[in-house]
């Protein structure tokens, strides 16, 4: 099914064109329904519509305007202009923007429908071209999505089965070795530029691509590992700083049952595993030993103050379970929170 996208200020046209498509087996499916220029371009953007039937004049962005505005971003589509008998010189001017055909208000049914055979047709004859193009599109975005996150978290031998896995696609589908190349030259400025809109460092790059189809995956993994280390090599740089930076949050935030390791590895923009390996080798001590040193520490000064409750306190320092904090508690200092208060004098 052929996806459409009708766009009128007129409910009845709408709904008179839904139901002509869905009673009649004319291969399209309405997909977005808009009632000015502007609304159908979010509908274009999300859908991709292979078909888009649409009045000539609207509030807002008008049909002209629309249709100059869909055909800078996608040169396939096909258009069906809408029109009333004052707006014949608006149609002619649509026509001259590439559009299938322009039908007058009211629509006669016999017209729309032959009308709608024509532009089917039309695009059943592009569907090869047109279908491989947005399926490659759709596999560099999502690809690139992928292997710019892995490079951003350092993870190169993921990296590497990702591309490998990303080869093996484009070979079932049996993509042409021209296309082949380009779809790797696309996927590298994609993953270039999506690591580079998360730091402020320009990723240095060689983008002279190998003719020979089976050599391109590891041309692009070696890109990928060079990013690795060249991230590596700027994030040492303040690494140092940035772990204590963590370590003066937790020391402001402990208190919060919320915390987090996640968290914490956020705001000083790590990922959570990269994070808890590097703060314990910066450290000397996990995350999780870390905090709880920080709490069981405010635990003992706090019980020395006969006016707080045991179960207070836990809650004060951040464990919402009782039980969770007794039995952490002793497990640091020997002692019950009940043993300890009696240790130091505290009734």
């Amino acid at each position: 099914m052929f996806k459409v996208i009708t766009v009128d200020d007129e409910k009845l046209i709408k709904r008179s064109i839904s139901a002509l498509i869905h009673k009649n087996e004319t291969g399209f499916q309405i997909v977005g329904e808009a009632n000015n220029g502007e609304e159908a371009m979010e509908l274009v953007s999300t859908y991709h519509p292979h078909l888009i039937i649409t009045d000539i004049r609207m509030p807002k962005l008008n049909g002209l305007d629309f249709i100059q505005k869909v055909r800078s971003v996608d040169h396939q589509v096909k258009f069906i202009v809408l029109s009333g008998y004052d707006e014949f010189i608006y149609a002619q001017q649509a026509l001259r923007y590439g559009v299938s055909d322009f039908l007058l208000k009211p629509i006669k049914p016999h017209l729309f429908l032959s009308t709608l055979d024509t532009v089917y047709k039309e695009i059943q004859q592009e569907h090869p071209s047109y279908f491989e193009r947005q399926e490659r599109l759709g596999l560099i975005n999502s690809s690139a999505k992928e292997i710019s996150n892995l490079v951003w978290m350092l993870e190169e031998e993921k990296l590497v089965e990702t591309i490998s896995e990303v080869h093996k696609v484009l070979q079932d589908k049996g993509f042409a070795t021209s296309l082949t190349k380009d779809f790797y030259q696309d996927l590298f400025t994609n993953i270039k530029t999506k690591l580079e809109n998360r730091t402020s460092y320009i990723l240095p790059s060689h983008t002279a691509f190998p003719i020979e189809t089976d050599l391109l995956p590891d041309h692009l993994s070696t890109h990928c590992k060079q990013w690795i280390n060249f991230l590596k090599q700027k994030r040492n740089i303040g690494h140092k700083a940035n772990i204590l930076s963590a370590a003066r949050y937790i020391e402001a935030n402990f208190k919060e049952s919320t915390l987090t390791l996640n968290e914490v590895a956020n705001i000083v923009d790590m990922s959570p595993s990269y994070f808890s390996m590097e703060f314990k080798k910066e450290m000397g001590e996990s995350y999780k030993q870390f905090v709880t040193k920080l709490r069981i520490d405010k635990a003992k000064i706090l019980l020395k103050n006969p006016i707080y409750k045991t179960y207070e306190i836990a809650d004060t320092i951040g464990y919402v379970d009782y039980p969770h904090f007794t039995k952490t508690f002793k497990k640091i200092t020997g002692y019950t929170p009940t043993e300890y208060r009696k240790r130091v004098g505290v009734e």
